[in-house]
């Protein structure tokens, strides 16, 4: 089979675009070549020395600073190195010399020019550079730019935990006309309305702009995936599989993230049945309450069960047992829905009955999770959970939602990312004529996907099964087969797992597409009777359409360009120190190990201090030290009473 290049199918529209950017021409920000690298650092320099403004406070920083510059501009960054260390008070010519000596020949665990950008960057100053333009590390492949594909830069790109790098996956290469700022890969410039579900055509016609109409888009197929009933499914690889997405959007504060708290409207119409429910269940419970108490004690039965809450939203600031508890009130299903990752982020570090990155981890492939607690004689087993996860949140909040352990896991490879990127500095006209409040808009929609979510919900008997035709299953399978093949050829074994769930999020954009390109047909048709005539009673298969088929494809063509380089941020389960033993640290021990310093040298003293500070038992703290050094070796013992963390470079000599 031909070999797919990766970056163009990344960037090709499988649908006609009536106005495509010319990047070349559209672009407001000056592209800087890797030739003109050098006269770009020096004006950096420039601007730093000319404010006083020194960024090599700490060793990690002069250190980093030395890589980057070295990696970036060789010898030529020496004098670079000397004329911001010059800055400190400590500056001292031998030293900082020895210092770029050693980093000119040493390794930088994948530190790059663009480290140094980023630096700058935190301390005010402006780049006109872009991150995909500085010059790439030393012994990167850049013989053939178009062999590199979709994740092309991601040899290039690659700093694992390296989050400041984080911050530039949002620089823009792309300029929307419409709104005169720049953005990233795209997707919804790429549609063409009259191809969608007319379901969605308030999107499209209330959000012009393309960052906000891709984000909302997303937040809604997001929602609407969480709450289609089990009765529409489909058969994936020899498995049953349901609707339910992951997604994170993230972005710079300023991003207008909170937009999307308006799509929990849609599913307020759910949420207000599902609570009528329970006040009625509630008052005939009290009745039953009522007439049980009154009878003789002999005579009473059973008491009778109060009935459980339920309502579509999960909340993530709950422990892992409360979430069993939602999912079993739901009877399977549930939306996490989140503009902010903190709270969940919070609970992922929490070890209270359950593992909540596990909870999530097994439903994402609905597989059966179960809680047991003897002590309060609970018992969940919940077979074939169907959750749903989004999440928004800044950069600098990833790394702690998903740090090297939830990389290790598998955590981080079932969600698809989208980086919104800077707009200008300005303040959006908050009087901007709208014909309602946005929040209605979204709730009118919850409306009218009701007769969808209560025809389903009618089929327990008569399930829906959703399936490709021959020539899209053939298109699929022979995509994501070029795909894996091509990089596993550049990245090896560890993209597999990326690769493989990136396919069952796109069939499962198709299949959410599908199904409300039915429900949209018939409301057009029978606007006073839709939940009757949305499926025949004897209709056992949803074909997908062609259209949606490839709304789907265009969705992930954007999805994979911006997950992938938050994947090789973030790193693969390799830069987990645990990933190579057989026996793995408890969630406490990780979280205390993660806690402690990873630059320099600490003290036993320093890190029960840490551990005070982040809520682990003092007491323990220097027995898990032991622990770590002697049994999972991820520390090194420097003198008494004094540890390193063992980095990937002198791992093999511990």
């Amino acid at each position: 089979m031909q070999k797919i290049d990766l970056l163009k199918w990344a960037q090709m529209s499988p649908t006609p675009v009536a106005t495509e950017p010319n990047v070349s021409q559209s672009a407001t920000t000056t592209m800087i070549q890797p030739a003109d690298l050098e006269t770009e650092v020096q004006q950096v320099v420039q601007a730093l020395t000319s404010r006083g403004i020194d960024i090599t406070v700490g060793y990690a920083n002069w250190r980093n600073l030395a890589f980057a510059l070295a990696d970036g501009l060789g010898e030529s960054g020496r004098s670079h190195f000397h004329t911001l260390s010059s800055l400190h008070a400590d500056y001292n010519y031998t030293e900082c010399d020895k210092q770029y000596t050693a980093c000119l020949h040493g390794r930088g665990s994948g530190i790059t020019i663009k480290t140094f950008f980023a630096m700058a960057k935190e301390v005010g100053v402006q780049l006109r550079v872009s991150a995909n333009s500085a010059k790439p590390p030393h012994g990167g492949n850049n013989e053939n730019d178009e062999k590199r594909g979709i994740l092309g830069d991601f040899t290039n790109f690659r700093q694992p935990g390296g989050m400041a790098e984080l911050a530039e996956l949002a620089e823009t290469d792309v300029s929307d006309s419409s709104s005169d700022r720049m953005i990233g890969e795209t997707f919804s410039n790429r549609l063409k309305r009259a191809d969608l579900p007319s379901y969605l055509y308030p999107v499209i016609d209330n959000h012009p702009d393309t960052v906000a109409c891709d984000k909302m888009l997303l937040g809604t197929l997001n929602l609407v995936s969480g709450v289609l009933p089990d009765t529409l499914y489909s058969i994936y690889d020899g498995r049953k599989v349901f609707a339910p997405l992951y997604n994170i959007i993230f972005g710079r504060f300023g991003t207008l993230k909170g937009e999307l708290e308006a799509c929990r409207q849609l599913l307020m119409p759910i949420k207000r049945e599902m609570r009528c429910s329970y006040e009625a269940a509630m008052k005939e419970y009290a009745l039953e309450k009522s007439a049980w108490e009154m009878r003789n004690k002999g005579e009473r039965g059973p008491e009778p069960k109060e009935p459980v809450l339920s309502s579509p939203f999960v909340t993530a600031n709950s422990s892992a047992s409360a979430v069993y508890r939602q999912l079993d009130a739901n009877q399977g299903w549930g939306v996490v829905f989140e503009t902010e990752a903190d709270t969940l982020t919070n609970m992922l570090s929490k070890n209270e009955y359950g593992d909540y990155s596990d909870l999530l981890r097994k439903a994402h492939h609905h597989e059966t999770i179960a809680m047991v607690r003897v002590s309060d004689r609970i018992h969940i087993e919940i077979e074939k959970p169907r959750l749903s996860v989004f999440l928004t949140c800044t950069g600098s909040q990833l790394p702690l939602l998903l740090p090297a352990s939830n990389v290790a896991n598998g955590l981080a490879s079932r969600f698809l990312f989208y980086a919104l990127p800077n707009g200008k500095v300005t303040f959006h006209n908050v009087f901007a004529k709208r014909d309602c409040p946005i929040e209605e808009i979204y709730k009118a929609m919850g409306e009218q996907l009701l007769p969808l979510y209560h025809a389903l919900q009618k089929r327990k008997n008569q399930p829906i099964q959703f399936v490709l035709s021959d020539s899209q299953q053939n298109r699929f399978v022979e995509t994501f087969d070029g795909l894996l093949h091509e990089q596993f050829q550049m990245l090896g074994e560890g993209i597999q797992g990326f690769v493989f769930r990136l396919a069952l999020e796109c069939f499962r954009y198709a299949m959410i597409l599908t199904v409300l390109r039915r429900l949209s047909d018939v409301q057009g048709r029978h606007e006073d009777d839709v939940e009757s005539h949305l499926f025949d009673d004897d209709e056992q298969a949803l074909i997908c359409n062609d259209k949606d088929f490839e709304t789907a494809m265009t969705i992930i063509h954007c999805l994979v360009n911006h997950t992938a380089r938050v994947y090789a941020v973030i790193g693969t389960k390799e830069d987990d120190p645990f990933c190579q033993l057989g026996e793995q640290p408890n969630q406490s021990e990780r979280k205390f190990y993660e806690a402690l310093p990873s630059d320099r040298m600490f003290t036993t003293k320093e890190a029960k201090s840490i551990a005070n500070q982040i809520g682990y038992p003092v007491r323990s703290a220097e027995r898990t030290l032991g622990t770590l050094y002697l049994k999972y070796r991820v520390l090194v013992k420097v003198n008494r009473g004094q540890y390193q963390k063992v980095t990937k470079q002198d791992s093999s000599t511990v």
